[in-house]
């Protein structure tokens, strides 16, 4: 009863009933009302308090807990430490509750799994239940389902080591967009693989481009990101999927599909392996769409091919996912509170981007998307323009970061490295100010 008396304030907290800084009715007092014993309402209020919801005052009583004014005080203790936009991370969104439910699931694990989880290796690739659930995952979030198949991985970079290292040699041609996610071109540098860039424009990947590559420089495998891609966010339409899918076909090509922002698209068409499910290797990760600390990454082999090889280099590679990471992922999943953070993050995702274009309204934002791409003029540099806003403690990424060939004068920006909204503002100002005022960026030179 003591349960149902705590997850009930937790449930009014939630709704609004209860508002941060009220206090609740003296026990004596709901222990009359409810006419059950003290010690009862006693422990459900002790409960409430270690789950964080609500704090005694000595003499004064109980009362529901200002969750946010304590985020603002822990932001405020850091506030002079530099914002690290560079890091394209999901935005922290304001719902205490939820994020108290998320921690719940640390409880919830270790009563579902006792002491041998904590004392036993687990398999590579992910135990039985862990594999159910990414399956789960995938099936729920992007219609892709081959029983039985998945494998997890310590995130999109270790998997995409994985998986290459499995299926290429040294020397191999792989090809990808000419702006391309850095730790894939690392991969490329340490298997000593040779990239060849495919042109893209404002739809992303050009078919047509792809051809051409292929015809010229036979690779063997495509990397691609066709939903929110980093940098640009651009995510492909569903006519460029099926050519590319057709192009795979006739030129033998494996593709390595990385969606690790696909779960947060709201109208993303099927993922190329729905298109090609024969040569596509599929790379879903939990670190944008959930919580960038699990590190977990579902891959989905193509049609036949089986799990045992790719358990194997996940081994080999040292990509074998932490189980306390699988099993946290595992049960977010099957409570049904990973859509959950997922929508939160959509929702705090959709009031950054308001931000962004109150300050800056003449750049192209994506939905859905929580890094922006962002040209600078001709006139400007875009090295000059970010060693001037390191120098007031803002870190962003130039495009030369992503390119394959020649770098664009452009930089990405990370909506969800500021804690919030407010910071968010304070750095896209600074940002803005030095776009109009190029000569007066200040420069920290030691």
């Amino acid at each position: 009863m003591y349960l149902s008396i705590a997850d009930a304030i937790e449930g009014d907290i939630q709704a609004g009933v209860l508002k941060p800084g009220q206090r609740l009715p003296p026990q004596r007092a709901l222990a009359t009302a409810l006419n059950i014993d003290f010690t009862t309402v006693s422990r459900a209020y002790a409960a409430a308090g270690k789950k964080g919801l609500v704090e005694g005052r000595v003499g004064q009583g109980t009362y529901v807990k200002d969750l946010q004014q304590e985020r603002v005080a822990q932001t405020t203790a850091k506030k002079d430490q530099p914002v690290d936009m560079s890091m394209n991370m999901p935005p922290r969104f304001e719902n205490e509750v939820l994020f108290r439910k998320m921690w719940d699931g640390f409880q919830d694990l270790g009563a579902d799994q006792g002491e041998n989880f904590l004392m036993r290796y687990q398999r590579p690739g992910g135990s039985a239940a862990d594999c159910d659930a990414g399956q789960r995952w995938l099936h729920d979030s992007f219609g892709l389902s081959q029983a039985g198949e998945v494998v997890l991985c310590n995130g999109v970079q270790g998997a995409v080591l994985s998986i290459a290292s499995l299926i290429l040699k040294p020397g191999d041609t792989v090809c990808c967009e000419e702006l391309t996610y850095p730790g894939f071109l690392a991969v490329a540098k340490y298997l000593d693989l040779k990239v060849v860039s495919i042109a893209m424009d404002d739809g992303g990947l050009d078919p047509d481009a792809l051809a051409k590559v292929c015809k010229e420089h036979q690779p063997v495998a495509l990397y691609t990101t066709p939903t929110l891609h980093n940098p640009t966010a651009t995510t492909l339409s569903s006519d460029r999927r099926s050519n590319i899918s057709e192009i795979a076909r006739i030129y033998n090509l494996t593709i390595i599909e990385d969606n690790a922002y696909g779960a947060l698209a709201t109208d993303a068409p099927p993922p190329l392996a729905h298109f090609a499910p024969e040569l596509t290797w599929h790379v879903a990760s939990t670190s944008k769409c959930l919580a960038p600390s699990l590190r977990v990454c579902f891959v989905l082999p193509p049609e036949g091919v089986g799990t045992e090889g790719i358990r194997r280099a996940i081994s080999a590679n040292g990509g074998i996912v932490s189980p306390i990471s699988a099993g946290l992922a595992t049960t977010w999943i099957n409570s049904g509170l990973a859509p959950k953070i997922t929508s939160a993050i959509r929702t705090e995702t959709q009031r950054r981007q308001e931000t962004f274009r109150d300050v800056l309204p003449s750049a192209t934002v994506q939905k859905d998307a929580f890094h922006i791409w962002l040209p600078i003029p001709k006139e400007q540099s875009a090295t000059e323009l970010l060693l001037g806003l390191r120098g007031i403690g803002i870190g962003l990424v130039p495009g030369r970061a992503f390119a394959v060939g020649n770098p664009p004068n452009a930089i990405r920006v990370a909506l969800g490295s500021a804690d919030n909204l407010k910071e968010l503002r304070a750095d896209l100002r600074s940002l803005a100010d030095a776009l109009d005022n190029p000569q007066e960026s200040s420069w920290m030179v030691v």
